[in-house]
């Protein structure tokens, strides 16, 4: 995610709350510097549920750089595995559009 709609939201999100939000949790002060979406954009089922998710503002959260490669460590979204599948179902989808499915 790259787009200008999404660089904006990002800023607005960390100047918005500047902390991470997973240590505040835990009584620690951390600088925030990435944005990390609770609900995966690629959960959604259309593109339209895709968009919601990723510039829908409750769906976001500021955290630092440790805590979300632990969240997607955890989720193990970040495994080569994981990436080449949802690279795949993203052709699959663009493929289904292009066939009027």
């Amino acid at each position: 995610m790259n787009s200008k709609r999404w660089k904006e939201l990002r800023l607005k999100k960390l100047q918005a709350n500047p902390l991470c939000e997973r240590h505040l949790k835990e009584g620690k002060v951390v600088a925030a510097t990435c944005v990390h979406h609770i609900v995966e954009v690629e959960s959604g089922r259309t593109p339209s549920q895709c968009e919601t998710l990723c510039y829908s503002w409750t769906n976001l959260m500021s955290l630092c750089r440790e805590c979300h490669a632990e969240i997607h460590r955890e989720a193990g979204s970040h495994t080569k595995d994981n990436h080449q599948a949802r690279e795949q179902q993203r052709l699959d989808q663009w493929i289904a559009r292009l066939r009027g499915g």
